[in-house]
């Protein structure tokens, strides 16, 4: 019995000591440290779990529509490139186009509108497939709410002033103009008095607040648009069809190379859905492609196998 106590003790011992370094070293480092492990780990996750393809996906984000009165108006371009910088980090391998890029589409300044007012989801998705997107990112600057509360004990209580900001995001895939993502973000930061007045009097938010508030909430927000679209299966659209070549709008910069086999789909039947919503209804194989030439952002391919292929039908990687 003794004998095994004491190789018990020796075999844990080793372990144990990692996990004191660990919890020393996380407790030295602060919570920086425990953000970057939980990054880390969320990563990982993700690349375990997502699908298995080595071509990079092209996602486009739009200005967010800017609802929040305040007279500041740098919030909207300051949230969006912390929050690109906050994809950009989560998700390597996803692309992305964004407002204040050299080349920027310019058909990814005007988002579309039903005469409802609520985002046309078809021609978006239409526009996406054209510029050779898997996605498009958008959303609103919602909110921006001062509040005060009373807390404390009995006698004890005290007046705590409170900002409450509220964002909202929208992911759309451009296979079928669905949603992939639609979800409000808030984040509640403790103020003073001052900063508090100052809101309610000249809808000025203090800077430091400003950027605490946007932040926190672009780096929940971007790790979700990851999860998101991470999660989804690569897909490319073709752009154009002569008698002899299929022509493509991606190509070396998502990592394509000669002799890659794409299977084609039809993807141009449309079906509505609630309150008027049209969507594109993913439709049978129809052939098979290869690709003969690539180059910066395009590419060329040959039929291989089938007859009905025309220009908008999704194409995925062949297994």
């Amino acid at each position: 019995m003794f004998q095994r106590f004491k190789y018990f003790t020796v075999k844990i011992h080793p372990v144990v000591g990692i996990l004191f370094f660990l919890l020393g070293f996380i407790s030295i480092k602060g919570c920086s440290t425990v953000s970057s492990l939980e990054k880390s780990t969320k990563r990982m996750v993700r690349d375990f779990k997502a699908p298995d393809s080595d071509l990079k996906k092209r996602v486009g984000i739009l200005l967010f529509e800017n609802k929040m009165d305040l007279a500041n108006k740098d919030v909207e371009k300051n949230f969006i490139r912390d929050l690109s910088e906050t994809i950009a980090s989560s998700c390597p391998n996803i692309l992305l186009e964004k407002p204040g890029d050299p080349g920027y589409p310019v058909d990814l300044t005007r988002v579309p509108r039903a005469r409802s007012g609520w985002i046309d989801n078809m021609e978006l998705a239409k526009t996406g497939r054209q510029l050779g997107l898997n996605a498009i990112v958008t959303g609103a600057l919602i909110t921006v709410t001062p509040n005060k509360k009373k807390q404390g004990v009995l006698w004890l209580k005290d007046t705590h002033y409170y900002v409450q900001v509220r964002i909202a995001a929208e992911v759309f895939d451009t296979e079928t103009g669905a949603k992939l993502l639609d979800e409000s973000f808030v984040n509640e930061i403790e103020v003073d008095e001052v900063d508090l007045e100052s809101i309610h009097a000249d809808k000025r938010m203090n800077a430091i607040i400003a950027n605490e508030a946007f932040e926190a909430i672009a780096d929940e927000m971007g790790e979700k648009i990851c999860n998101a679209i991470v999660f989804q299966p690569w897909k490319g659209f073709i752009a154009s069809i002569d008698s002899k070549k299929v022509y493509l709008n991606f190509g070396k910069n998502i990592d394509l190379k000669i002799g890659d086999l794409f299977e084609v789909f039809d993807s141009s039947s449309i079906f509505e859905g609630l309150e008027g919503h049209r969507f594109f209804k993913p439709g049978f194989k129809t052939g098979e492609i290869k690709i003969t030439a690539v180059y910066a952002d395009t590419s060329e391919a040959i039929l291989v196998s089938g007859h009905d292929i025309r220009s908008g039908f999704c194409v995925r990687p062949k297994e």
